[in-house]
């Protein structure tokens, strides 16, 4: 009875943990917007740093003074996994409540790894917690995909994953916890492949998500109707060398874009001045990628462009200012080469004394990928990665079944 009340323990503050995450997404941007404006943005990095730091130094108390525990390796360890929180907090600080992540995947981590000890007593058990946190992160992704104003965002699931992946890379080397036997048993690979495949179906679904099928299921289902304004999960993107520039990423093909620039240029700048002064965000749904390519692309050019500007009149670093203006002008360079009869009909053109003394600040050329309407997977075929997908489950099953049959044989 009393292990009963353990376990129902366990997965109750794992419950709790993951509808905390699941709750807070819709309150996410005003929580955002209310620390900004009260404090800065930067509250949230120093938040996750400072619980990593407490966190890591209760962690090492623990073992050194009550545990006695001497093993160099264990805290080398530690020690690593600490510097890589540090890390990734520090290279979110553009956006420093991505961080938050790695605290609250990371917690997720610890409730699972004490509920499921309850049922896997071997190692596989990190494996499978991996797959369970990361599964929730993307269901995460998917509610905040659903939700206005929030978008999906693949590498927030990669982010969650990594968080999970961290915690669970301290606790098998740093901790090294002798509860779970090295003999992996056949149940708990199959639990742990349950979950594998579940995880690459959904993302396998989640890749699949087109603006094209968006619109095939909300027209069969009209509630769902909503969802065509919801940035897409999944285009496909065209890869553009410019060998001037570097690489840049459109929806539209080179000569699309120069058709559509050419006989709607005088439209396009009527829509950017009647936006000028209206919420970006809001111009973004309003013109959603999917549904008008050229619209969304040159206002995120445009405000690419400008935010890098501000950004470099914010700093004193004078490698940084330099790196943001740089940026800035190449974002200006695709914006006149291949958008530019509609920039030039709009008040967000540069002028020519402008561009030249951006120019001398930028320091010399040099190549430039723009992460405008970029994707992760563009270019990737939807049928080749669902091949992928299905190999990949079909050799788990296969490789599972045949080991087990084999050590069945030789016990």
């Amino acid at each position: 009875m009393t292990e009963k009340k353990h376990v129902f323990a366990a997965w109750f503050s794992v419950i709790l943990c993951i509808l905390g995450i699941f709750l807070i997404a819709p309150f996410a941007r005003i929580i955002q917007e209310f620390v900004s404006s009260q404090w800065s943005r930067s509250v949230f990095g120093y938040v996750v740093l400072a619980a990593t730091l407490v966190g890591f130094s209760l962690l090492f108390y623990v073992l050194l003074f009550r545990f006695k525990i001497r093993r160099f390796r264990q805290y080398f360890w530690l020690i690593l996994i600490l510097g890589t929180y540090i890390y990734f907090t520090l290279s979110l600080w553009d956006a420093p409540e991505e961080a938050v992540h790695f605290l609250y995947y990371g917690l997720l981590g610890y409730f699972l790894l004490r509920a499921l000890r309850f049922h896997i007593r071997d190692k596989s058990i990190y494996f499978t917690v991996f797959f369970i946190g990361s599964l929730v992160g993307m269901v995460d992704e998917i509610i905040q995909w659903i939700l206005p104003d929030r978008f999906w965002d693949i590498r927030d699931v990669g982010l969650n994953a990594l968080a999970c992946l961290l915690f669970l890379i301290a606790v098998w080397a740093g901790i090294r916890p002798k509860m779970f036997s090295s003999k992996i048993s056949e149940s708990s690979v199959r639990i742990t492949a349950i979950f594998f495949a579940v995880n690459l179906i959904l993302f396998g679904l989640c890749f699949s998500n087109t603006p094209q099928r968006i619109q095939s299921y909300a027209k069969a289902i009209p509630f769902l109707s909503f969802l065509e304004k919801e940035e897409a999960m999944s285009e496909f993107k065209h890869k553009h060398k410019d060998p001037d520039i570097g690489v840049f990423y459109s929806r539209l093909e080179l000569e699309e874009i120069a058709r559509i620039d050419r006989e709607k240029a005088y439209g396009t700048a009527k829509v950017l001045e009647e936006w000028k002064t209206k919420s970006y965000r809001e111009y973004l749904r309003t013109f959603p990628g999917h549904v008008h390519p050229f619209l969304y692309e040159i206002r995120v050019h445009i405000f690419r462009r400008d935010r890098m500007m501000e950004r470099a009149g914010e700093t004193d670093d004078l490698n940084l200012k330099k790196e943001n203006i740089f940026i800035a002008l190449m974002e200006n360079r695709i914006l006149e080469k291949y958008y530019g009869e509609s920039l030039r009909l709009s008040s967000y053109a540069w002028s020519e004394e402008k561009k030249g003394r951006i120019a001398a600040k930028a320091g010399e050329d040099g190549f430039y990928r723009s992460p405008v309407s970029a994707g992760v997977f563009s270019g990737v075929k939807e049928s080749t990665m669902w091949l992928v997908i299905f190999v990949l489950i079909a050799s788990l099953i296969g490789g599972k079944t045949w080991y087990f049959r084999k050590q069945r044989r030789t016990s």
